[in-house]
């Protein structure tokens, strides 16, 4: 009787333990969902440009240290430590762009666009496709398109049905960071450093209001189609419905790097690291950390 006894209140004691550890989860909320955030990376300066390839989870980013530009960076899954990928000392690496339906990785550099290598971890530079100052990438999820920003001026083009010509994208003719959602609805920071929406059911671009002038807006879909930007500490939902940006998350840092992973997680870059915050499952209040964290 006295064993019985003793095994009761020991399960007890053990259940009230996993209760009190699941509610001091942190948790950080982001519109209408509960995240958890969860260290990924520590760097040497910060990261800009980041993006995530949903076939292998790996990362790539641009770091910068300093005052200067160190590369492009490859952070693959679970994997120890972050490495630069080699490129010719002619070319300057400035951004990733993915093409899920076809497999490709494009590079964008001061010298056009290339494609990286994954078989021998690394960028070919013998063939550039276009000698263009590629500032940006973007692939239209609705028709796989290609868009990309180049020079100093940060004019928009297109890619012409898969091929190698381009042509000036006319409804934004000039921008620093430039989306579309599967309406065609454009989002964009024009070089002024404003930010604009350009609805397919108006003829002009519409000014939002309500945020300061911030040259360089980190702007991204979410896997929902919406519009979301980065400003400072603070995320904001973007419409075309209304010229005030919706305010939806608090995260209390510099965000330097933000994107959105093909499982609902929201990848982001500060000084000195790289964080995942991931969506908490009412079922699992407290997820696992399943990123060994990397370190450069």
């Amino acid at each position: 009787m006295f064993l019985t006894q003793c095994v009761v209140s020991f399960t007890f004691f053990t259940l009230t333990i996993s209760v009190n550890e699941a509610e001091k989860c942190e948790k950080t909320k982001i519109g209408n969902e509960f995240y958890k955030r969860q260290l990924v990376a520590t760097i040497d300066g910060y990261a800009t440009g980041l993006v995530v390839d949903p076939r292998t989870e790996n990362m790539f980013f641009v770091l910068h240290k300093r005052n200067y530009t160190k590369g492009i960076h490859l952070l693959r899954y679970g994997a120890l430590g972050v490495q630069e990928l080699p490129i010719s000392d002619d070319l300057v690496g400035q951004c990733v762009g993915i093409d899920v339906t076809n497999n490709v990785i494009y590079i964008g550099t001061n010298q056009g666009l290339t494609i990286y290598d994954k078989s021998k971890n690394e960028i070919p530079t013998d063939r550039p496709i276009g000698d263009d100052d590629v500032r940006n990438i973007f692939f239209d999820k609705t028709d796989n398109l290609m868009y990309i920003t180049t020079g100093p001026q940060h004019e928009v083009f297109k890619f012409v049905n898969g091929s190698a010509a381009v042509k000036r994208y006319e409804k934004v003719p000039k921008a620093y960071n430039f989306i579309l959602d599967a309406k065609g609805n454009a989002f964009y920071e024009y070089v002024d450093g404003r930010l604009y929406f350009f609805s397919v059911d108006l003829f002009e671009p519409i000014q939002y209001k309500g945020l300061t002038r911030e040259l360089k807006y980190i702007l991204q879909l979410n896997n929902f189609d919406e519009a979301i930007i980065a400003v400072k500490g603070s995320l904001y939902r973007l419409t075309t419905s209304s010229i005030f940006p919706i305010k939806v998350g608090q995260l209390g840092f510099k965000i330097t790097a933000m994107f959105f992973d093909a499982k609902n997680n929201i990848i982001i870059g500060t000084k000195g690291k790289i964080y995942r915050y991931k969506l908490i499952d009412t079922n699992d209040p407290c997820p696992p950390d399943d990123y060994f964290m990397s370190s450069i």
